[in-house]
């Protein structure tokens, strides 16, 4: 049986190799770099283990007659078409959460950064468009920081989901809104374009200064639209790890942002390492094979990447302090300048993608703490930071 898989998932073929151990027939493995398989591998492809990059429609299932099983290790699923695959009989399992931590401390990592440069805080509400699981994660951790936060979903609350609401002017009255939303174009609640033209103008018609993350799907945000207010000079400060017509982007367009990141927002070690043992799970399961894996946090603690980074903390923070907590976990500030230096480049996108550095999640960060933590206040802080206390 032959296993293909994005080369970027790491610890598939180390998960494999103990699956193997454990069996008389050897299951097979083959990984791709590029962001569609070739040919020759689809060919003979029982199951498939993919990434956001990678496009599934009718043209690939037709080159992979023998493919019975497809995941992919990312939450969103707008890459692959759904008919096609149940046309074709092959069953198909996401990832949903798998990277929801890593997008949080993202978010988190984005004001960090803006608040230290302009010495403040955001000063008025955060929006969370989208209240699942990397929408919770980034309010989560927001919260802790101080922030007062709010979630904006129609589909949770028409679902009966009683701490989201569906007010679009409290959104775009808000200091801060962060999207985290699937990518559609149709139903009652359609997201493509969820920030056009106009609704980027009513955001942005106060003299208080605004801020837009996107973490979700590039097309959530009209990008020309975006273009336009904020040539216009509209107090925006824009932060994309998403885009239109990605892998494209334009030097002259990330110019005009505040952060700029190559899809790179749930690309923590733990996220990316969890989508290998996720799927690799769910196969397991469907296969109804008698193979045990590591539990994950047993498969985590066996790489470097996944160790506890210790930080002394003996007086009670401040907000500066805490922003720079998480920047020392991950600095957006360092994928942002990766990115304006091969901008002008498209296949750089995918390099710096495929290539990209070994990173830390604030979770991993133990406080070697002062009585100061042991307070109600401050335990429910570091928790919501999800900073650990020793």
């Amino acid at each position: 049986m032959l296993l293909v898989a994005d080369a970027n998932l790491p610890g598939f073929t180390r998960l494999v190799d103990e699956l193997n151990a454990q069996c008389e027939t050897a299951l097979q493995v083959e990984t791709y770099t590029e962001r569609q398989p070739p040919a020759a591998l689809l060919a003979r492809a029982d199951a498939l283990f993919i990434r956001s990059v990678t496009r599934v429609d009718a043209e690939l299932l037709a080159q992979a007659p023998q493919l019975k099983w497809l995941g992919t290790a990312t939450i969103g699923t707008d890459h692959v078409d759904v008919n096609a695959l149940n046309a074709a009989g092959v069953r198909f399992h996401s990832c949903p959460g798998v990277n929801a931590n890593a997008v949080g401390d993202y978010v988190a990592s984005a004001i960090a950064a803006l608040s230290l440069a302009q010495d403040a805080l955001p000063s008025g509400e955060v929006a969370i468009v989208g209240a699942g699981n990397t929408g919770r994660a980034a309010g989560q951790r927001l919260t802790g920081l101080g922030l007062s936060v709010h979630y904006y979903d129609p589909p949770l609350l028409a679902a009966g989901v009683t701490d989201v609401h569906a007010d679009w002017q409290r959104v775009l009255q808000s200091h801060v809104v962060s999207c985290h939303v699937p990518l559609t174009a149709q139903g009652d609640y359609p997201t493509r374009h969820l920030f056009d033209a106009q609704a980027l103008r009513d955001f942005t018609a106060t003299a208080q200064a605004k801020v837009l993350i996107n973490a979700s799907r590039g097309p959530v945000v009209a990008e020309q639209a975006l273009v336009e207010v904020i040539a216009s000079g509209a107090q925006l400060q824009a932060v994309l790890d998403v885009w239109e017509y990605e892998p494209a982007t334009k030097a002259e367009f990330i110019e005009l942002l505040a952060f700029a990141t190559p899809h790179i927002a749930g690309h923590s070690f733990a996220g990316k390492l969890g989508g290998s043992w996720q799927l690799l799970k769910k196969w397991l399961t469907d296969q109804g094979l008698a193979l045990q894996l590591p539990s994950f946090q047993q498969f985590l603690q066996r790489y470097p990447e996944g160790q506890a980074l210790a930080q002394v903390a003996p007086e009670e923070p401040d907000w500066h302090t805490l922003c720079r907590w998480i920047l020392q976990v991950y600095d957006i500030r360092k994928d942002d300048q990766l990115l304006r230096q091969a901008a002008r480049q498209p296949a750089a996108f995918d390099a710096l993608r495929r290539e990209y550095a070994v990173r830390a999640e604030l979770s991993q960060l133990h406080l070697q703490a002062g009585a100061w933590a042991q307070t109600q206040q401050w335990r429910k802080c570091l928790s919501q930071l999800t900073f650990q206390i020793d």
